[in-house]
């Protein structure tokens, strides 16, 4: 469940980036989309986070209501991370957010350090991969 806020907001879009706000929280909602995922893919995914950044990163989204932490039975055990139903509502605003980013990188001197599946490429594009089902 998404802890309430009881601070001001100049604006909407200033609720919903305060959701996503921190440098590592929208590659890790990006990376989500794709499926569950294990703490290890995070970091194989963006090897310059430290494991401490990516631990707070990950609490704040699962304590915000976004994210879940999933304890796994078996010979691989250990938790692994999907975004809730309310993580998933927001994969409209990531969309337009991403088409953003591939349509103004260059100008902006942008490069992507995501090097996964679905993630977009150096050069900005992803062939349509990178798109979040709606």
């Amino acid at each position: 469940m998404a802890r309430p806020r009881s601070k001001l907001f100049a604006c909407p879009v200033d609720v919903a980036l305060s959701v996503i706000q921190g440098k590592w929280k929208p590659a890790i909602l990006w990376s989500l989309a794709g499926g569950a995922r294990r703490f290890r893919d995070f970091q194989a995914a963006l090897p310059q986070v430290a494991h401490k950044v990516l631990s707070e990163q990950l609490r704040q989204l699962e304590r915000d209501g976004v994210i879940l932490r999933r304890e796994r039975e078996g010979a691989d055990g250990g938790p692994d991370y999907v975004l809730t139903d309310f993580g998933r509502s927001l994969r409209p605003a990531l969309n337009a957010l991403a088409r953003w980013g591939k349509a103004h990188h260059r100008k902006l001197g942008a490069q992507y350090v995501l090097g996964n599946a679905g993630d977009l490429g150096r050069d900005g594009t992803d062939g349509g991969a990178a798109k979040l089902p709606v």
